[in-house]
Order: C-alpha cells, then structure tokens, then sequence
C-alpha cells in the first residue's frame, strides 16, 4: 500500500511569523502535537510541542515574543504520496520521527503519522491471520 491510501489530507499549519503562543494555543484546539509550518504550499519546517516544550524550558522567554520560525526544525524528512507505506515506518525508524510530511511535486500533500501506519499493519497481521487460519481448516 503506498503512503497517498493512509495519509492525512486535512492538514494543521501555521505561518513561520505566528509567535510560540499562537503554535501552543493551536496544537490545543486541534489536540495535536505537531505543526506543519508553511508559507503558501510550500513547506519550511515543522514544530513539534515537544520543541515548544524544550525550547521554553531551556530559555525562560515570552513566547509572544518568539516566533515560530526561530525554532521550528528545516531538516525536514520527508516522503512522496507513492512511498510504500513499510518503506515510510522504515525512514520514520531510521530518523526517529514520527510524523512524516508528504510532498508532491515540491508541496504539501499530506502528513503521515506512526498512528496511521500501525492502523495498517494492524489490518494487514488481521488478515494474514484470518487467511493462515482459513488455510489451516
């Protein structure tokens, strides 16, 4: 199965300009942990409540007064909507991500998350077993 069948189309973002407050209150309405930052179409970075987190942590800041491009991650690792979907657990295992952004032809197309994939190997392990166990009787 490829990554277009199982990705998320309905997408969370958020203009590199919006302070860390705005990102915070956003994640809190949408009850996510991830951020897709945009400007138009095009990708250029991602903010995790984990970085939010983090980042007051270590610096003690008015996240009004911080926006969200200062510490939002550019080293985006990233799929296509035709990646097989194992092949995208293989790159999330590899890069100990677990959201992926799926790009089209240089834009946003979607996110896949590590939820998504497990609920597809999930149908898949219940049909090998439902089909193991027709051949066995």
């Amino acid at each position: 199965m490829l990554v277009r069948e199982i990705m998320q189309k309905t997408l969370v973002t958020l203009p590199p300009e919006a302070s860390l407050r705005e990102a915070a209150k956003r994640m809190d309405e949408e009850k996510i942990g991830c951020l897709l930052i945009t400007n138009g179409e095009f990708l250029r970075g991602v903010l995790t409540d984990r970085d939010i987190t983090c980042w007051l942590a270590r610096n003690g800041k008015d996240p009004d007064g911080v926006k969200v491009s200062e510490i939002m991650k550019t080293d985006i690792v990233s799929v296509k909507p035709e990646t097989d979907t194992f092949e995208a657990s293989n790159i999330m295992a590899e890069n100990k991500v677990r959201r992926l952004p799926v790009l089209e032809d240089g834009k946003l197309a979607g996110i896949v998350s590590t939820s998504d994939i497990a609920t597809y190997l999930e149908k898949e392990v219940d049909s090998f077993f439902h089909v193991e166990e027709a051949y066995h009787h």
